[in-house]
Order: C-alpha cells, then structure tokens, then sequence
C-alpha cells in the first residue's frame, strides 16, 4: 500500500509559515539581544519591522507615574545658507522657538481618537533623549556644536572604513544610533517649520527639554520654577524630501 502523499497545498503553507516564524524568531533575538556591529547595521530594518506605523507604548504598566513633562522645541533660519552662517552679524534672520509638543498637546486635547499626528514628538524626544544621555561629554559637546557645511558630527562618516579606527565597536554603535535619531528629530523639525516658513527653511536647530513634575508630596506647595534639563542638537542644513513626502506631511 502506498504511503499517502503530502498534499501541495498544505505542505506549502506548512513551509511558509515555519520559514516566517523563524525569520520572526531570528529577528526578535537580534532586536532584544546586545548591541554589536552586526545589530546596528540591521537596526534601521528591525525598527521599521517591530514598530511599524505605530508606536507602542507600556506607560500604563510602568512602576510610577510620570515624574517630568517632555517637550521637543524647534527653531530655523530663513535665510540665505551663506547669511545664516555669518549669524545676527550678517543679517540672519531666525524664527522664534516654537513648541512642537505643546502644539500637539493642544491639538489632541478632549480629543479621544487623536492619531500619532498628535504625538510625533513626544515618540521622538522619547527615543533620542536616553541615546544622547549615552554620549561622552566630548562627543555632546560635538552634537550640540553647529554643523552646516556637511561635515561629520563626530568627525568621521560613521559608515566609513575609518570611523572603526576612531571609535571601538560599542561607541560607533552608540554613535550610529544617534545619528540616526539626531536626523528624524532635525527631519521632523524641518516639516514642522516649513508648514510656516515653506522653501525659505534653511537650517534647523532642535532642543529637547525634561521639565519636572511636582511630587505628590508637593501637590500643596509645588516650587514657582521647575527644574529643567535641556539636550540640544546645534544647527543642521535642513533637511531635503520629495515631493510625495511633503504632500502627505502637509
């Protein structure tokens, strides 16, 4: 008696979802698992793969409640690169800070279905804030420094040959990280001022503020000036997008 054949259908569904379950595996261990050279290069891909167009967040379960208030702030130059880089001196012009969180705050107050519109910059200061904090004070200094001619923050591409001679493999993975996240807060700050300003946005500068919270056991008599902590990224070209991506942005 012959041996009954596997039938096609379900053998391929069978293979399919096993080789998807181990590339889910594989990729859950490589996004968990210690930073090395091999995840940071991977990193851009498991971020897209994990977070996708949705952020999650566990505040809900944490220990305590929030302790600081969050804001990111922006500010840009409208004029010509070669006047915004001589400054006050040669006649730049500079917009005033404008509060990204807050004006998103406000959008989504009693607004019970507001979507991730309402909360970009918050996701943003929320990541960038604990990989700044992981920066020496010389390379801080380096990132809040102004750089506008194109030049490496850190002085070396980061994706170069060389820049394994500069940094050990630890750093460049803390540093390839900040890049990363140093320019979706100078992209973001770059849509966010050309709402206002369009094509006249030239650079962009962006700081992110902790404010702190008075304590419940302060409730009654909480301080006239709160504290605050400040991590700044120094002037940046702004950045450049197609067409397609300010049409969906405005």
């Amino acid at each position: 008696m012959a041996p009954p054949r596997i039938r096609r259908l379900p053998a391929v569904v069978l293979a399919t979802v096993g080789l998807l379950a181990a590339g889910h595996i594989g990729a859950t261990l490589a996004y968990t698992g210690p930073d090395t050279p091999v995840k940071a290069a991977l990193q851009p891909a498991l971020n897209r793969y994990f977070l996708g167009p949705l952020d999650q967040g566990w505040n809900l379960f944490a220990p305590g409640p929030y302790s600081q208030d969050e804001y990111m702030l922006v500010r840009a130059c409208i004029s010509e690169m070669d006047v915004c880089a001589g400054g006050d001196a040669a006649g730049a012009e500079f917009t005033e800070w404008r509060n990204v969180t807050a004006e998103e705050l406000e959008a989504a107050e009693y607004n019970i279905f507001a979507d991730r519109e309402t909360r970009q910059s918050k996701v943003v200061h929320g990541r960038f804030w604990p990989v700044a904090n992981d920066l020496t004070d010389e390379q801080r200094g380096m990132a809040e420094a102004n750089h506008i001619d194109g030049e490496p923050v850190f002085g070396v591409d980061l994706s170069s040959p060389e820049a394994s001679e500069v940094y050990s493999a630890s750093e460049l993975g803390t540093l390839r990280t900040y890049q990363r996240l140093e320019d979706v807060a100078v992209g973001l700050g770059t849509l966010v001022m050309r709402q206002e300003h369009g094509d006249a946005v030239t650079l962009v500068e962006v700081r992110m503020l902790r404010e702190s919270v008075p304590g419940f056991s302060q409730r009654h008599d909480p301080p006239s000036e709160p504290a605050q902590h400040w991590t700044s990224i120094g002037w940046r070209p702004a950045t450049e997008f197609d067409e397609a991506t300010l049409e969906a942005w405005s």
